[in-house]
């Protein structure tokens, strides 16, 4: 995905390839998140990802992506529930994300670094016990 100055995030790029959102999802989740109404063109079309798709098509889009983050975080929720994630499991988590969000557009190798280690803090298999 291209930021609005054409520039590829490649924390986006990467985390969405490991993410169970399509890129469409996402996009129309960005879309939606940022006044749909003002998107909506005559006849029940939507401006959407370069051009105007039915309403409808649009909707069905969404709904999916709203449906696979909720299923996301349920997942981490019973993991939690469950015991094979903690409250250390996700303070690491958002410190790795809280980080990202400070180097966003830089170092490349960096990054790549970063979402390494964010899988093998959320890989279940390696919990220390």
């Amino acid at each position: 995905m291209r930021e609005k100055n054409g520039k590829t995030d490649i924390i986006m790029e990467k985390l969405l390839e490991e993410s169970n959102l399509t890129s469409k999802q996402l996009k129309a989740l960005i879309l939606y998140s940022n006044s749909i109404e003002q998107r909506i063109v005559e006849n029940g079309y939507v401006n959407f990802d370069g051009k105007k798709i039915p309403k409808g098509a649009f909707f069905r889009i969404l709904s999916q992506a709203k449906e696979n983050v909720r299923k996301s975080i349920i997942t981490l929720i019973l993991m939690s529930y469950i015991g094979l994630m903690d409250a250390e499991h996700f303070s690491a988590i958002m410190q790795i994300t809280s980080i990202m969000m400070q180097i966003k557009g830089q170092d490349e190798d960096l990054i790549k670094a970063l979402l390494e280690k964010l899988k093998a803090i959320i890989d279940i298999r390696k919990r220390a016990k």
